[in-house]
């Protein structure tokens, strides 16, 4: 294999894992899952690449677990959330995505204890509060 330089990418935030295989909830559970996350990420500008606070959302074939779903998992924290509809997902959004407070009683599994999950990416990288125009570059 030649050598390649490796691929860049900006900065994000988060990232969030929808379970779209079909064993633990119905297969075309997720789609509506997703497309109401890219909507709530559009209205708070957290879809624009040159925002550094921006959410990575990924469907996943299968995320092991097999019942209770729709599953969501929201990454660094490491929180997973349990039978998600489009109400479910809009709290995890609101509390969980723009506040920084997992919803305790959706979650079921979490990576870390409750209060110690780790800071977002934003917050340990110490970026500023986006307001919409392109950071200035290093």
């Amino acid at each position: 294999m030649p050598d390649l330089p490796p691929p860049s990418m900006r900065p994000y935030g988060r990232h969030v894992f929808i379970c779209i295989h079909g064993d633990c909830a119905p297969a075309d559970a997720g789609q509506p899952l997703q497309e109401r996350f890219a909507e709530l990420a559009r209205e708070h500008q957290l879809n624009k690449l040159r925002n550094p606070r921006r959410v990575k959302c990924s469907l996943a074939d299968c995320l092991g677990v097999c019942q209770g779903g729709p599953i969501v998992a929201v990454y660094p924290e490491g929180v997973w959330y349990h039978h998600v509809d489009v109400r479910a997902l809009e709290r995890i959004f609101h509390d969980h995505i723009l506040n920084g407070q997992p919803v305790d009683d959706l979650a079921f599994h979490r990576l870390y204890p409750a209060g110690q999950e780790p800071l977002a990416a934003p917050e340990v990288r110490g970026d500023p509060t986006w307001d919409g125009e392109a950071p200035e570059e290093p």
